[in-house]
């Protein structure tokens, strides 16, 4: 059996760079505590669970704790790409810089500790795409975060997909035609913002119909249900699917991007008519 507690003092010890933090993903109070008692009072400790009796019990006892939706039990190595959007949304957030060094303790669904060099990341790869298409990062960060919350939990238990394009307005209207009535027509903007998560749930509602959420450069929301115009210079890849094509297809028309949610529970990040970034989420 893992003596998760002597290996994560073993790797304090023994590490060169000195850790910011560390980031536990766990469904035990006890391991929490464990760990706890042992780390440096200096070092902030960052817990993850994905059970509410486990949050509600670490937080009474004033170590900070946030519910996660995704099952840790059922992820199993698939934690390790959850970990490493988690990092990247950390650092978008401006809550963990980029080049810091970071101590991640695994207690759920394996026992294990991870040390992460933030520089090392694909966190420059999305700051790249950010920079080049003139759009925040915590924009890219939080469309992740949005995506990932709509392949994870799906609709009335069916899995789904849903797209996202994100760029100048008048470009991805040009290139698209509107399925449905816009339900955005007439709300404020801060309703629509996907900085805000209150606004999440509201987001992925409108991603379940069929098309795409336009969304401009500051992460305003302005269209849904817009069907993407494939030019027929654009043609299938092999095993690419349409949501797939159509994703590919308008951020090489405009030059922006989009985030392809696949009901085969996968997560596409194109731009400029290239894949950029892929996750499993099973």
């Amino acid at each position: 059996m893992v003596d998760l507690a002597a290996m994560v003092s073993s790797t304090l010890a023994n590490e060169r760079r000195t850790f910011q933090s560390v980031l536990m993903l766990a469904n035990s109070v006890r391991k929490v505590k464990q760990i706890a008692e042992i780390l440096p009072q200096n070092l902030e400790l960052t817990v993850l669970s994905s059970q509410s009796r486990v949050v509600d019990s670490l937080n009474e006892s004033g170590i900070g704790c946030s519910l996660l939706e995704e099952s840790l039990t059922s992820q199993g190595l698939g934690v390790l790409n959850h970990v490493h959007d988690l990092v990247l949304q950390a650092i978008g957030e401006g809550n963990l810089a980029s080049g810091e060094q970071l101590l991640v303790v695994l207690a759920e669904p394996l026992d294990g500790v991870i040390v992460v060099d933030t520089s090392n990341l694909n966190s420059n790869r999305f700051a790249t795409l950010a920079h080049d298409h003139n759009i925040d990062l915590e924009v890219l960060t939080k469309m992740m975060q949005l995506a990932r919350h709509i392949g994870s939990r799906g609709r009335e238990g069916h899995a789904i997909g849903a797209l996202f394009a994100l760029g100048p307005l008048p470009s991805l209207r040009k290139h698209t035609t509107a399925l449905v009535l816009n339900p955005f027509k007439g709300h404020p903007a801060e309703k629509r913002s996907i900085l805000d998560e209150a606004n999440h749930e509201t987001l992925a509602e409108f991603a379940w119909l069929d098309g795409a959420i336009l969304f401009n450069r500051e992460g305003i929301a302005s269209d849904a249900g817009r069907y993407i115009q494939v030019p027929q210079g654009i043609t299938p890849k092999p095993g690419e699917g349409g949501r797939h094509l159509a994703a590919r297809a308008i951020s090489q028309l405009v030059e922006g991007i989009a985030v392809c949610v696949s009901s085969s529970g996968s997560i596409t990040m194109y731009a400029n008519g290239r894949n950029k970034y892929r996750v499993k989420l099973n």
